[in-house]
Formats: C-alpha cells, sequence, structure tokens
C-alpha cells in the first residue's frame, strides 16, 4: 500500500552571489526545482522545512552550496523519554561517500568531512525531490 504524502512546509534560502532570497511557505515541487536550479551555480544555503505540527516530528532537508560543492544534510526532531527539560534530540543524515580522500573541506566558512560532499547535482536535486514526495530520504541517498 503506497503512503499518501502532501508536503506541509516551506522553502528558504539565500543565496550569496546576488543576496537574493527566497521564501516560500507552500513550495510545489517545480518551486523546489527552480530554486535548486539557481544553487546548482550559485554559492548558498537552501532549507526545505517541513511545519510543525502538533504530534507529528518536523523534518528539514539542508543544502550548502560552495563553488561546485555540495553538502546535503537531513535531520528531524526525536523526543528524548523521560527529560524532565523537554528537550529533543536531532538524527542527522547526510551523502556518504568512502571512497572520497579523507581530510577536511571548506564550506560556507566552516570544516566539513570530504566524505559527506559531493560535487554530484542530480543526488542533491534526488534528495530535495525525494523528500518532497515522501517525507523522508531512502537510508541508501543519506546514511
Amino acid at each position: 500500500m503506497k503512503t499518501e504524502f502532501k508536503f506541509n512546509g516551506k522553502i528558504v534560502g539565500d543565496l550569496y552571489k546576488n543576496g537574493d532570497g527566497i521564501v516560500n511557505r507552500n513550495p510545489t515541487l517545480e518551486d523546489i526545482n527552480n530554486a535548486l536550479d539557481l544553487f546548482a551555480s550559485c554559492d548558498g544555503v537552501l532549507y526545505l522545512i517541513q511545519n510543525d505540527v502538533k504530534g507529528t516530528t518536523p523534518y528539514e532537508l539542508t543544502l550548502y552550496a560552495d563553488k561546485g560543492k555540495y553538502l546535503v544534510m537531513f535531520s528531524k526532531r526525536l523526543p528524548l523519554a523521560g527529560n524532565e527539560d523537554d528537550e529533543d534530540e536531532d538524527e542527522v543524515r547526510t551523502f556518504w561517500d568512502s571512497n572520497r580522500s579523507r581530510g577536511m573541506v571548506d564550506l560556507q566558512g566552516d570544516l566539513w568531512d570530504n566524505r559527506i560532499i559531493t560535487e554530484d547535482f542530480t543526488k542533491v536535486r534526488k534528495a530535495f525531490n525525494e523528500f518532497y514526495l515522501t517525507g523522508d530520504i531512502d537510508r541508501n541517498l543519506v546514511e
């Protein structure tokens, strides 16, 4: 049985090349792909965020783009059982390519493990499209 999923969230982004911003509180798949087209050739940060609805766990997909290198992070809040402070913990998944060389890469002014970076924008687009359509991302794509 196929699970029906309707994306309920927003897309937010900042392009550093010309200072433009993107805010769309009810994006379509076409809107997301149009925004991704911009980030394929520009530096910046793009977020696809599910709305926080009572009784659900909001997920977020973040893209950091910098000079043709891309970092995608899929995160969700995990409620901590018995946590008296009512704080949540985040589960974060990224691309992982053990064939890439070890070392740190400067991306947007922060250092990241080279094995979580990709230059393959088709993987980035696949992650965003899959998240929009299903609400999750295959663990074979992001670990």
